[in-house]
């Protein structure tokens, strides 16, 4: 097993969406079943991200220094779209407890940190 790269704790293999951002929750799994949600990759600070249209709508609301930006008012994020994903289906990933989050979230978000920090 590999452990989380911004808490060390130990990840466990789950079954996921698409999505960077929710894709790990069990009501996105059934939302990816029901067709609810497009999802598509952008661009943002150098990385990739893949998002659904909820989170893609919603990533604004993220506080600047959650992304090692300097505290202030919630800036526009230049969120670049990139292409839709086609072929959709459930993957596996690796997930923190501890951050709540997936693999895929935690490395785009460690490499928009250092990028950030820089």
């Amino acid at each position: 097993m590999t452990d989380c790269p911004l808490c060390s704790t130990e990840l466990q293999r789950i079954n996921v969406a698409p999505c960077f951002d929710c894709g790990h929750l069990p009501t996105e799994l059934e939302h990816l079943a029901q067709g609810q949600h497009e999802y598509h990759v952008f661009e943002i600070w150098g990385h990739e991200i893949v998002l659904c249209d909820f989170c893609d709508a919603d990533f604004g609301s993220y506080f600047p220094e959650y992304w090692g930006m300097p505290q202030g008012p919630h800036p526009d994020y230049p969120l670049r779209l990139i292409c839709k994903l086609d072929n959709l289906g459930i993957s596996q990933d690796l997930y923190c407890g501890s951050c709540n989050r997936r693999l895929a979230f935690l490395l785009f978000r460690q490499h928009v940190l250092a990028h950030n920090a820089a």
